[in-house]
């Protein structure tokens, strides 16, 4: 049997929920001060109903926290190749066969300086694209064609390990 690695990461870091909460707690309170009429009334030329907008904007910022917590990087390592997938973003779903792959490592790098964050991530530097989540340790790799790419990975040794095993250059 070929041996294969399988990673799955969430933000699953407290800052993260801190983070994607934070609208959901400031339009909650906005909502609560205007049903309670302790936002003072200004003349409203459009005839907008504030309480309307609010609680449209408490579902949407909901809806953006569950979506959060919901995604997930998956990253596979197989004899066919490396496949890396962001579930719950759309296309972000990659496929490097092994033939296709010039140079592949695990390396550490710095997610603020080199990308610019966490989640999907393009560098203007030359980096080329980045799916993280956190950490600091990433499968790199580039392809036949030149173009880079940045798979994070909390699984550096185990990642390293079936690298080695499978891409032989």
């Amino acid at each position: 049997m070929d041996p294969a690695f399988n990673e799955i990461q969430k933000f699953n870091k407290l800052w993260h929920y801190v983070i994607a909460g934070f609208p959901v707690l400031v339009i909650a309170f906005l909502l609560v001060m205007e049903l309670l009429n302790k936002i003072p009334e200004k003349h409203n030329q459009n005839n907008i109903d504030p309480i309307s907008g609010l609680v449209i904007g408490v579902a949407l910022s909901i809806g953006f926290f569950i979506w959060f917590s919901l995604i997930k990087l998956k990253t596979s390592i197989t004899h066919e190749g490396v496949f890396v997938n962001f579930s719950g973003i759309p296309f972000c779903k990659k496929k490097f066969a092994w033939e296709h792959i010039q140079s592949i490592s695990v390396i550490n790098y710095s997610p603020l300086s080199d990308y610019g964050g966490w989640g999907v991530r393009y560098s203007l530097t030359g980096n080329g694209w980045c799916y993280n989540v956190a950490g600091d340790y990433g499968i790199k790799l580039f392809t036949v064609n030149g173009k880079a790419f940045l798979i994070g990975t909390q699984q550096k040794e185990e990642a390293g390990k079936i690298i080695t095993h499978y891409f032989k250059k």
